[in-house]
């Protein structure tokens, strides 16, 4: 995916409420092109995200957030220099925004990402080939089961 890691946001186009069961595949295309998970945090309220980005240095993201709302985006790496790695998206309710993203475990390939909607709440991300495996090891141990204000994103 984005090899080093995958950017944020990706909502795939479910129009229900998202569940622990709604995991959405994320294998290597047929077409030899990556795919990462990617989990987000929408504002203080508990809302999030789950779906997946694909592509190598560049990509589309998409998936739902966890009131039902389909979203889709784009992410780059950059240029490496100077062109920051960045994760643009929009949801079918209308929250747009940008997030832009770092690697943070070199083991599993985690990047983490920090941005805002164009309301100005803030999101966070995590996305990478290993991205469950990041938060089963408990890093960062203060957010082990991917908290998003009292709610815990489905991450099995």
């Amino acid at each position: 995916m984005f090899r080093p890691a995958l950017p944020a946001f990706a909502l795939l186009a479910l129009t229900f409420p998202a569940t622990a069961q709604d995991v959405l595949p994320c294998e290597t295309t047929p077409d030899n092109r990556s795919c990462a998970r990617v989990f987000a945090c929408i504002g203080p309220s508990g809302r999030w995200f789950e779906g997946r980005g694909i592509g190598r240095g560049q990509g589309r993201l998409d998936g739902h957030t966890s009131d039902g709302a389909t979203c889709t985006g784009s992410w780059d790496n950059g240029d490496g220099l100077g062109t920051l790695p960045k994760a643009v998206f929009s949801c079918q309710d209308g929250t747009q925004g940008s997030v832009v993203y770092f690697h943070q475990d070199q083991y599993t390939g985690t990047a983490i990402g920090r941005g805002t909607t164009t309301k100005g709440q803030t999101v966070e991300v995590w996305t990478g080939e290993h991205v469950v495996e990041f938060f089963r090891r408990g890093a960062p141990s203060a957010q082990a089961l991917l908290l998003c204000g009292e709610a815990a994103i489905p991450i099995s």
